[in-house]
């Protein structure tokens, strides 16, 4: 796909810390797990630096007090996981220690999703290795290493538990993994820059950006335009640039702690639907069972500029004051639910090779291969907390 002038310049810009003043690339994730896509949409990779029922009346807003005291999350009642598929509340369990079978597809090895044995393994003896190289990327410019599974029932409310771990240093992926609700006849795949209709579906990838740190990366009926500052598509408005579009809007929390190289680190994901005509929806994630960042009603106070939620305020000149968040109106009927995830790791070419010019110029060494290794995955409707030992 040939890329605008606006795209051009700002991949090269928020890749190397200028001001946002145009279009990421964003790239939407295949449903296929092994694929070339011409579906390429921009990244969120910009800045460097609870569910409303459970979350929000379980965690204080900042960091757990003792993230690895009892807590009556699955994780307590299933230790090292074991029986945890059985609980009526998980929706997916793999650990991947019966080979494949469980995701939807693919339903065995590809050319970048590899199962392995030995003692790597975050637990047990198997995990899955998803390998894209410089090579792959010369000859396919878009690429999703992506097991995908659908629920086998539709939920408003869910959790979403693996271990991932980093092996090299290596570009990020462009997107990461995904979460996609909706209709049963919804499909978040090939819908970049496209707004959502509320009575259809919504979806959000869980990026990492080149800095090691993460970000939401969202699109609902409500998403904001990065046309104008004030998020609006209209010709004329102040900050117009003069194209209109609708990438997925970034929520990135403004301290975190690079994710560490080469070592297993839990993830989990936290989404829940808002009720219809609200804006109770939220977004929270944990990492090694601590609260990183959690977008709810009246948290965190923040400065939306064009498509970017800045947590705690920004400092361009286009700013305005900071507010809490107003939480999210992800959907318009009771009918669209969370229905799918994707493990994805979408590389894009362009993307890929300026994210490595970057690292270069930090002085880094960087692989040709873009590595990550998953384990001990877990969707349930209740907290889940990290794998651990009796």
């Amino acid at each position: 796909m040939r890329r605008s002038r606006y795209e051009l310049l700002w991949i090269s810009c928020s890749l190397l810390a200028c001001s946002t003043t145009s279009p990421p690339f964003d790239g939407a994730t295949n449903a296929d797990v092994s694929s070339s896509s011409p579906d390429a949409s921009p990244s969120a990779d910009v800045q460097s630096t609870s569910d409303v029922g459970v979350i929000l009346a379980a965690d204080s807003g900042g960091p757990d007090p003792d993230a690895s005291a009892p807590s009556g999350w699955l994780r307590d009642r299933f230790p090292e996981d074991r029986g945890i598929a059985g609980a009526p509340t998980v929706l997916f369990h793999d650990d991947f220690e019966s080979g494949w079978g469980r995701w939807d597809a693919p339903r065995a090895d590809t050319q970048y999703l590899h199962l392995e044995q030995g003692a790597t393994a975050h637990g047990g003896t198997r995990y899955l290795r998803s390998t894209v190289t410089r090579a792959h990327l010369q000859a396919t410019q878009y690429i999703s290493a992506s097991p995908r599974f659908a629920f086998r029932r539709r939920v408003p409310q869910m959790f979403w538990r693996f271990h991932a771990r980093f092996p090299t240093i290596a570009p990020n992926p462009h997107h990461w993994v995904r979460v996609s609700a909706g209709t049963a006849a919804f499909s978040s795949s090939g819908l970049a820059n496209t707004v959502p209709r509320g009575d259809q579906g919504f979806w959000f990838d869980f990026d990492a950006t080149n800095d090691d740190v993460f970000n939401f990366y969202t699109y609902w009926h409500r998403m904001r335009s990065g046309r104008c500052n004030d998020g609006s598509a209209t010709p004329g408005c102040a900050g117009d640039q003069g194209t209109t579009y609708y990438y997925g809007n970034v929520f990135q929390p403004r301290t975190q702690a690079p994710f560490p190289r080469n070592e297993w680190f839990c993830i989990e994901i936290g989404a829940q639907a808002n009720a219809v005509g609200a804006n109770d929806g939220s977004l929270t994630f944990w990492i090694n069972d601590r609260q990183v960042g959690s977008y709810a009603p009246m948290r965190p106070v923040g400065t939306w500029l064009r498509a970017t939620f800045h947590e705690g305020g920004c400092a361009f000149s286009a700013c305005t004051p900071p507010a809490p968040f107003e939480g999210f109106n992800f959907r318009t009927s009771d009918d669209v639910l969370f229905k799918e995830i994707f493990l994805d790791a979408y590389y894009e070419r362009d993307s890929s090779a300026a994210k490595r010019m970057v690292l270069q110029s930090r002085g880094l060494t960087v692989s040709d291969d873009q590595t990550i290794l998953y384990d001990d995955v877990v969707v349930a409707t209740e907290r889940i907390g990290c794998r651990r030992a009796p």
